[in-house]
This record gives structure tokens, sequence and C-alpha cells, in this order.
């Protein structure tokens, strides 16, 4: 099914607030019960240069799950049970609606080395290396928030459909450019590079 681009919106994490702490917040799981989401959505984007403390029905656990700081999940490796409870505490970033952006793409890759030999059979052979993206977003521009932002480490949120449906790509990356273009006949508009760390969520 087609989706209209105008549904579309471009979310970052505020460099200029500081990290919010947050104590034994409530998660809510999904039908698997191997997914948990902090309930509170001011506290879905946890500094990742902050520990978050993870508690199975009040008790600190340290093994058997992995973090997805960027939506705050914690996805366990086995599922739990509807009657189990699992809280987290850490510190959250804030994040903002940036306004006055009507354009975003994001470009995923995966690097790969030759590996041809003799029994190659004249064919070149790859192995598959390591993940990455990047993308940019253009907008007009009112402010220097992304001048504040260069080489800064931040949660870029990119909406699909910012309506019911919330469907979006969310990630860490770090403002890598800001380009600023002044036309006498046009509006001044503005366009930043970001390069992914880690790796980038599709939440549908």
């Amino acid at each position: 099914m087609a989706l209209a681009g105008k549904v579309a919106a471009v979310y970052v994490s505020d460099v200029t607030a500081a990290p919010v702490t947050f104590t034994d917040q409530a998660t809510t799981a999904d039908t698997t019960y191997t997914r948990y989401q902090v309930t509170n959505a001011a506290y879905r984007y946890w500094d990742p240069t902050s520990p978050v403390t993870v508690k199975k029905n009040g008790s600190v656990i340290t093994t058997g799950f992995k973090l997805e700081y960027a939506g705050g999940y914690v996805v366990f490796d086995t599922p739990l049970t509807a009657t189990d409870t699992v809280t987290v505490s850490g510190k959250a970033l804030t994040m903002v609606q940036c306004g006055g952006f009507f354009n975003w793409s994001v470009d995923l890759k995966a690097d790969t080395k030759e590996v041809t030999t003799f029994n190659s059979n004249g064919w070149k052979e790859f192995i598959q290396t390591i993940d990455g993206w990047s993308g940019k977003a253009e907008a007009y521009w009112g402010d220097d928030r992304f001048f504040k932002s260069l080489g800064q480490l931040v949660v870029v949120k990119l909406y699909i459909d910012s309506g019911a449906s919330q469907r979006c790509l969310e990630g860490f990356a770090i403002i890598t450019s800001e380009g600023i273009e002044a036309k006498v006949d046009d509006v001044v508009q503005d366009k930043i590079d970001f390069e992914g760390v880690g790796q980038l969520y599709v939440r549908l």
C-alpha cells in the first residue's frame, strides 16, 4: 500500500537539554512477552552514556536480555510470563519535533569483502562484513539547532506516518554536516547529513 509523504515528520534529541533521570519505570509487554517497552513515552530514548538497570519482579537482572536504547525496549532471549513485571531505571534524552522539514531520506548499506579464490570457478565471491546506515533531511531554515548539534551523538526519529500508527525509523546518529542555502527568490533552506551509529530500528 502506498503511503503519503505529507504525514512524515522528523524528531531529533535535544542536545541542549540535560538527560532526565527515571527510576523503576513500568514497561509494557508485547504479545510474545519478549519485548518490553517503557510505558511512559517521556523516557523512551535512553542516554547511551548512562547505565540502564533492569528489574524483573523487583529484583535486578543483568543477563538474558538486550537493550534498545532508541525506543526504550528490553528484549528478552526467552519469553516471560503474563504475571512477570519489568521495570527500568536510567537517564532519558528529550525528543523534539523539528519544524520546517519537508524531505528526508535514509540509505541502508552492507559492506562486503571480496574472498575470491582459485576455487571460485572464475566468479567473484564476497562475504558481508558490517552493516550501516546514513541519511539526510531538508528543512526551511529558521534557527541554529543543528549548528549546535554538529559532531554530536543524537537520536534521529524519522516518521513514515506520524498519525495514529506512529510508524517510523529510529536510531542514534552523528550530525556530520549542515548546509544553508539562500536564494533571492526563494525561502532560506537547510540541509543536514547524518551518519548512523549502531542499529537503525524499523517500527511498523
